[in-house]
């Protein structure tokens, strides 16, 4: 009986071992030029089974270090790589030529400037441009927040689909202020209003004193990957600032729209 024991033990772990072995695989497979790959492309860079690979691609969906591209199946690093450090770097290189866009907005507005982008329903801040004129921060670049209560993720929020809305929105959500939304039904409305009016503000909801504002940024297929966001102290943004610093804002994420491939045409 000891012997068995032992024998299921030792067989176990080489099971465990060969497990972790094939996910590191799997997460080796994607760099910054190749993004986004599905099962069978995996399969058979791998040489193993789609169904080997498939049980492996979920385990590693759930522990947030992949996500999957609802538009084409496809999948992508996820959140939990993006926070051991080296993969943010990957992601920043996409949008280097919109460094200077970032620049021009933070000295501007004197405000600071973001690209953000959306994972395991969060979001996370890949590039941040202070200006010259450097303020207390609430965000740093490879950090994450909720979606429900920041401009910058609700811009990206309004345009997925409606079942990871509501997956969103239907989880337990974290009130942070007085002034944080945590009703599904209220913030659906505000979702809603967001994706007809193409920015979203967000003031007082994540730390008191503090606003956002925000413009989702399109990929060449079309779909919104990412928000350009002005974030900082709310006495420093006059009430007939708004109009200005929207209108601007919508110009420059279709800038960098353009720059990932998308035209409105």
């Amino acid at each position: 009986m000891k012997g068995m024991l032992t024998l299921k033990h030792s067989l176990n772990d080489q099971y465990f071992v060969a497990s972790v072995k094939n996910a590191m695989r799997i997460l080796r497979l994607f760099t910054p030029k190749h993004n986004e790959i599905g099962i069978t492309e995996m399969a058979e860079k791998l040489h193993l089974a789609k169904s080997t690979v498939h049980r492996y691609v979920k385990e590693l969906v759930q522990e947030g270090f992949l996500v999957q591209n609802t538009t084409n199946s496809h999948y992508r690093l996820g959140l939990s790589i993006l926070a051991l450090g080296g993969i943010v770097q990957s992601h920043k290189e996409i949008y280097t030529d919109a460094k200077p866009i970032l620049i021009k907005l933070a000295n501007r507005f004197h405000l600071s400037a973001h690209i953000c982008v959306m994972e395991h329903n969060h979001v996370v801040y890949l590039l941040r441009e202070m200006g010259d004129r450097p303020a207390k921060l609430i965000t740093k670049s490879g950090r994450y927040n909720d979606l429900h209560c920041t401009a910058e993720g609700l811009a990206i929020l309004a345009f997925k689909s409606q079942a990871i809305i509501e997956n969103v929105i239907t989880q337990p959500l974290k009130k942070y202020t007085d002034y944080t939304i945590t009703d599904p039904m209220i913030l659906k409305q505000q979702i809603l209003k967001i994706r007809y009016d193409q920015y979203a503000v967000t003031k007082d909801t994540y730390a008191t004193g503090f606003i956002s504002i925000a413009a989702p940024i399109q990929d060449y297929t079309g779909e919104v990957v990412s928000s350009l966001a002005l974030i900082g102290k709310s006495k420093n943004v006059e009430e007939n600032q708004y109009d200005e610093i929207i209108k601007t804002l919508q110009k420059s994420a279709k800038k960098i729209s353009e720059l990932l491939g998308y035209y409105d045409h």
